[in-house]
């Protein structure tokens, strides 16, 4: 608000006795305790995540933002500012608010890779990730994935502000922060995982990176576009790498995608995904490069598996989603 009027609205426990408006912000609890009256108003959103944002008349002027959990309050001041009409000197809500919101799916994410194939991510510094992060938290994202340092790209770039293993340790840590989902999209980049001796490097590579984050939620590895293995070595792979995973952060899942997979290798991974039923897999995502479509793969697939749609919006020319001309 501060950046956008030149007015910086005083910050208060309490409701101020001078005070010509209000925003009042917290979850019931919170705000049971700060200004009872006020939060006696305002019903607690039902499901997690949500949150309710309502106008209240009088005096003095008062927006009341109740979140369900520390995450939907979050969300609750993003509905508010995107509300907000905001000019040199001046804050207004010109019709009033009266909003109660839940999300419609429990993961909305973005990647921010930072790497050199982008031509933005790899100058950025540790205050602009927070930034971009505090941005997509206005429109409800609770999910940020970055990469490892080792992918489908050049280990530098003159631009980098840290090494990326560090930046990707930092970035993990604004997460937990602003308490967002912090996940890792991790291509399994060697040639042959039927060779244990590549196997027993890529648990030792891996858990170097897994060491260096304070927080990781989950991972979720491609099938291809980068790294095509096939899915007999690629699953035994997972399953030791999510043992793996384990050992710094016992609570993450491990998700993965069948992308750019051959009919051959889609009917062996489904084979393994019927028969076997791998409990250590969360999910699947349906990503780019798919042979089945979404109600397909649903249908194929055994039902405790969740499904992530995972849209390819990032490039303009050729991709899933092409920009004309």
């Amino acid at each position: 608000i501060e950046k956008r009027t030149f007015v910086r609205p005083a910050i208060a426990n309490g409701v101020p006795a001078d005070a010509q408006a209000l925003i009042a912000v917290g979850t019931k609890e919170s705000l049971g305790k700060a200004a009872p009256a006020l939060a006696g108003k305002v019903e607690k959103p039902g499901a997690a995540e949500g949150y309710t944002v309502r106008a209240i008349e009088g005096k003095p002027a008062t927006v009341v933002i109740i979140g369900a959990d520390a995450r939907g309050t979050l969300f609750g001041v993003g509905r508010l500012l995107r509300e907000l009409r905001m000019t040199r000197g001046s804050i207004t809500l010109p019709n009033g608010i009266d909003v109660t919101s839940s999300p419609k799916v429990p993961l909305r994410g973005h990647q921010g890779g930072y790497r050199p194939k982008v031509n933005t991510y790899d100058g950025w510094t540790v205050d602009m990730y927070e930034q971009y992060i505090r941005d997509m938290i206005v429109f409800g994202t609770n999910v940020i994935e970055l990469i490892p340092p080792r992918s489908d790209d050049a280990p530098d770039s003159p631009h980098f502000t840290l090494s990326p293993i560090d930046m990707l340790a930092r970035v993990s840590q604004l997460a937990i922060d602003y308490d967002i989902q912090f996940w890792i999209w991790y291509p399994a980049m060697d040639k042959d995982y039927g060779d244990k001796a590549t196997v027993d490097k890529a648990i030792e590579e891996w858990a170097a990176v897994f060491e260096k984050a304070p927080r990781i939620d989950a991972l979720l590895v491609p099938g291809g576009d980068p790294g095509h293995t096939e899915p007999k070595y690629l699953m035994p792979l997972l399953e030791k790498q999510t043992e793996n995973l384990h050992r710094t952060h016992p609570n993450a899942q491990m998700w993965m995608s069948p992308q750019g997979f051959t009919k051959e290798w889609m009917d062996q991974w489904l084979a393994i995904m019927q028969k076997e039923q791998p409990k250590w897999l969360t999910g699947v995502a349906f990503a780019p490069q798919n042979r089945l479509s979404l109600s397909d793969m649903r249908a194929a697939i055994p039902k405790q598996y969740q499904i992530r749609h995972y849209p390819d919006i990032t490039h303009t020319y050729s991709c899933q989603y092409p920009v004309q001309d």
